[in-house]
């Protein structure tokens, strides 16, 4: 949702940007906040056009004007047939001050509009927001709407896998793991998905190979290395548990897990 937004305000930034000598002067002047003045005068012009409203409430968000955005969704929300743009900038603020509670509920309100045509990212916050306080069963229906919206997607068939999983449905959390890879064979998070279920059969061969996989598909991440590090000393590999451990430390210094494991391999001396 983020790089949509980011990209949203590109858009706006190369519409607004002046050219030649004028734009040497805008080189040093705050791109975002040109766009925002721009888009200020268009509406004193056409008060009526609820998709530059729209964008400037977003501008606004990204600007860090949380009131100023919120008073553009007040008067989207005076005409009923924009109110699930105004529902969404409310999400969008209440989402900057952290608020959860708040975010879910516009959210809810949005999506509850305009079901099947709801925008991805909209539902995609909901799942993820759920299922950060630990409620897969209300976030698997934000991911399985999310993934009929947008069936070409990895993220939100993950997202019903970990949901599934933490339900205690692992045949079914395998079976989406496994789809998610084949939209996204880089989705590197469902491998250690894979691997963690292997490992906690005590599989620890096949879990090697879905790590292995993992940092293959994403050799910067340190969850990766740690991963796959541990199933070589599981193996009885300690050289390349030990190199895997070091490695996910140089991608991520604070990583208490990876740190006590190196130690502990060490100190213990894996063969």
């Amino acid at each position: 949702m983020k790089f949509l937004r980011l990209f949203s305000m590109l858009i706006i930034f190369a519409a607004c940007q002046p050219t030649g000598q004028e734009q040497k002067t805008a080189v040093i002047t705050d791109s975002l906040s040109i766009a925002i003045a721009n888009m200020r005068t268009d509406l004193q012009v056409n008060p009526t056009n609820a998709e530059l409203r729209n964008t400037l409430a977003n501008a606004l968000i990204e600007n860090n004007q949380l009131e100023a955005a919120d008073s553009q969704a007040i008067i989207l929300a005076k005409d009923t047939q924009h109110l699930d743009k105004a529902y969404y900038i409310k999400a969008l603020i209440a989402f900057n001050k952290k608020d959860d509670t708040a975010t879910l509920a516009y959210l809810a309100k949005v999506i509850a509009l305009k079901g099947k045509n709801s925008e991805y990212e909209a539902v995609m916050m909901a799942g993820d927001l759920l299922l950060d306080q630990h409620a897969p069963d209300k976030a698997i229906n934000y991911y399985a709407l999310a993934w009929e919206i947008d069936s070409t997607q990895a993220e939100p068939v993950y997202g019903t896998a970990v949901c599934n999983e933490q339900m205690g449905n692992e045949k079914q959390a395998k079976l989406r793991y496994m789809k998610t890879v084949e939209l996204n064979p880089a989705y590197s998070p469902a491998y250690i998905g894979l691997g963690n279920m292997m490992a906690k059969q005590r599989n620890w061969q096949e879990a090697w190979r879905y790590y292995n996989l993992a940092a293959k598909a994403d050799p910067t991440v340190a969850l990766n290395f740690y991963s796959r590090g541990r199933a070589f000393l599981m193996l009885g590999n300690k050289p390349a548990g030990v190199d895997d451990l070091t490695k996910a430390l140089s991608f991520k210094k604070d990583y208490p897990e990876a740190r006590a494991l190196l130690d502990s391999a060490l100190a213990n001396n894996f063969k």
